[in-house]
């Protein structure tokens, strides 16, 4: 496409397309950003480092300066999803857990979706007791819990299977595996048909599911301020 036609195109439409080229390869972003000025001004601009997709950046080895300061700019600018996974990576491989929750919760509060969920989550499983009963529910449909759990396991980059969890989580996950459903309740004979649980079986099984799962998803950030 040359240049004359790139003109014309309107200013949210050529952010669209370069966010794409950067989360794609970022060799790219700087190639299209010295091709066309239109490229070159959205690129200057903090609201396209706001506004980045960082949940589907290709993290090329041979150009890890670039991907470093790309994401660099991202969290100085505020971007919920290079907050979020900052936080993540405090949270579960620094151990930094109160660095990172408030990380994740500031994402959260940034408007995304997927910050909130870990929130509400987190808060969730640290809120079961001696007595195995938990607390703080949050206040997600099903519907919700269903649609973040398809982003963790499908659009999330998938980070390490093989470094230090945290104590403190590890010791949660001991407390909460065998609690995923009452001998007391119906819900026993219904394991097959989700829609039938109570909703105390029904969060049992998605915290377990939750923490079995989320850490799977932190991946390293290896970026100072």
């Amino acid at each position: 496409m040359s240049n004359f036609y790139l003109e014309s195109v309107p200013p949210s439409i050529l952010h669209k397309i370069l966010s794409k080229v950067a989360t794609n390869h970022i060799r790219d972003f700087g190639s299209a950003r010295i091709a066309f000025s239109g490229f070159n001004q959205i690129g200057r601009d903090d609201y396209f480092y706001q506004s980045a997709n960082l949940f589907g950046f290709n993290d090329w080895i041979e150009e890890v300066n670039a991907v470093r300061t790309f994401r660099l700019r991202c969290y100085q600018a505020g971007n919920p999803e290079a907050i979020y996974l900052r936080g993540m990576h405090e949270f579960f491989q620094l151990h930094l857990l109160d660095e990172g929750i408030e990380k994740i919760r500031l994402a959260a509060e940034r408007g995304l979706e997927l910050a909130k969920f870990v929130d509400g989550m987190l808060n969730l499983a640290f809120s079961v007791d001696d007595g195995g009963l938990f607390h703080n529910y949050p206040n997600f449909s099903r519907e919700f819990v269903h649609r973040m759990n398809c982003m963790i396991r499908t659009v999330l980059p998938s980070g390490h299977w093989g470094y230090e969890k945290p104590q403190e989580f590890m010791s949660l996950l001991e407390r909460i595996k065998n609690l995923i459903f009452s001998n007391d309740c119906c819900c026993s004979s219904a394991i097959e048909e989700p829609v039938l649980w109570c909703d105390r079986c029904f969060w049992q099984c998605e915290v377990w599911d939750f923490c079995n799962e989320i850490h799977l998803t932190a991946a390293n950030w290896p970026i100072e301020d």
